[in-house]
């Protein structure tokens, strides 16, 4: 069922008078559980009817053309989604730091969140209906956090009693025509060397139906009091998977022309190993997990200077990049390169230590507004800078981790802040002017 929460726009809303408690219980006789089944069951080129059922159990029906469902998407309840029963080792929401909004201690595992926005969930939550309602209806594609094939490892890693052979489910949803993208987060002494190269060569057996494979180093904050100890991914670590990994990847793409198992940016970063050329990078599937983002900006970055250099149109204010830890790595290893050529201004780099998480979270991402006003304050008063901060760091309210939007972040210092979309950056500093 799905809950209304207020009246249909006009002219529906004479058709029903909305009241609290009305709840949306099937279209076309179909009974649905959310609004994905609304679209699911949406008939093409016909009427769509809505029965709605009352508080004081009076029936009611709704009709109108398929394209309107859009416009009273509005009218219906946000959905509820399925939280994690999981107690993962590695778990970066038991990291968090106390005092922070609600939602940040949220630990979702909702098929329908991974379908919808690419949220990883590990399955353990799906369930025999979950199953065949995705493949059903088609709810392709999903990411999943295997973390490692090895049964016992990964029971372990999610911190289960139940022991979920993860690849059973795998493969009974590749059979049912959904793609999958997995990921693993390599936990030294857990997960890495033999049982990776399991979970790589168990993974690919179920290639095309598991498109895809990352592998991420685990992220650990400073806030682990109780939490079990786990050793960080140190750049000889990063070295030998990067061996492995490589070996596996030639081997991928001799057998069926794809590379399928990618590395994030990190593990290149901390050795200061070449990346994979782009085209191994495929669509960039895994782009939010950190794989290709470094790669694929610095091939946006130089073909935009190109086109704007044909044209006249290059940058002409120096900036200063305030970024993460490992962002500044990024800029000094591979995108400063890309923004070295005649005629452009000059670009001064900041990098911020991230004291709100602790200095092992390098990433942008999770950088504080904090954080960022202590490094502004730390910047000469003069001369005014233009000081291009991460978009990553920013939620969709435009709010920082430690709830401050741009302006409390500019308040008190002299320096001119901007927020430019990591794709479009040369475009935004050309109109800087």
């Amino acid at each position: 069922m799905i809950q209304l929460i207020q009246p249909f726009p006009s002219p529906l809303d004479r058709a029903h008078a909305w009241r609290e408690g009305d709840t949306v219980t099937a279209v076309d006789g179909q009974p649905v559980e959310d609004m994905l089944d609304l679209y699911y069951y949406m008939p093409h080129g016909e009427k769509m009817t809505l029965t709605i059922a009352s508080r004081d159990g009076a029936v009611n029906s709704v009709a109108f053309e398929p394209y309107a469902l859009d416009k009273v998407m509005s009218c219906f309840a946000a959905m509820e989604f399925k939280t994690c029963a999981c107690d993962c080792v590695f778990c970066f929401i038991d990291q968090n730091p106390q005092g922070m909004r609600s939602s940040i201690y949220v630990k979702d595992e909702d098929y329908r969140l991974s379908f919808l926005y690419g949220n990883y969930i590990t399955l353990t939550s799906l369930g025999r209906r979950g199953l065949e309602r995705v493949i059903r209806q088609k709810m392709t594609p999903l990411f999943v956090s295997v973390h490692a094939t090895d049964i016992d490892v990964r029971t372990r890693m999610l911190g289960i009693k139940r022991r979920l052979d993860v690849l059973a489910i795998l493969r009974q949803l590749v059979e049912g025509g959904i793609t999958v993208h997995a990921q693993v987060v390599l936990c030294p002494g857990w997960n890495d060397g033999p049982i990776l190269e399991q979970s790589i060569a168990d993974l690919f057996a179920l290639h095309p139906g598991v498109e895809t494979l990352a592998v991420v180093p685990v992220g650990l904050s400073a806030h682990r009091e109780g939490l079990t100890k786990l050793d960080p991914v140190t750049p000889a670590i990063a070295a030998a998977t990067i061996d492995l990994v490589g070996a596996w990847q030639q081997r991928c793409r001799e057998q069926a022309d794809t590379t399928f198992v990618h590395l994030s940016d990190e593990f290149y970063l901390l050795t200061g190993r070449p990346f994979p050329p782009q085209d191994q990078y495929g669509d960039f599937a895994q782009l939010d997990n950190g794989i290709g983002l470094t790669r694929g900006l610095e091939q946006t970055w130089r073909e935009a200077l190109q086109e704007r250099a044909a044209h006249g149109k290059l940058p002409t204010r120096p900036v200063t990049v305030m970024t993460g830890k490992l962002g500044e790595l990024a800029f000094a290893q591979r995108l400063l390169p890309a923004l070295d050529r005649p005629g452009l201004p000059p670009v001064e780099l900041v990098g911020v230590e991230n004291r709100f998480y602790g200095e092992s979270v390098t990433v942008a991402g999770l950088l504080s507004g904090g954080d960022i006003r202590r490094a502004l304050g730390e910047l000469p008063a003069a001369p005014v800078r233009d000081v291009l901060l991460p978009p990553r760091m920013f939620n969709s309210d435009d709010l920082t981790l430690d709830g401050l939007d741009l302006a409390a972040i500019a308040a008190g210092q002299p320096h001119r802040l901007h927020i430019p979309e990591e794709e479009g950056l040369i475009d935004f500093w050309s109109s800087m002017g």
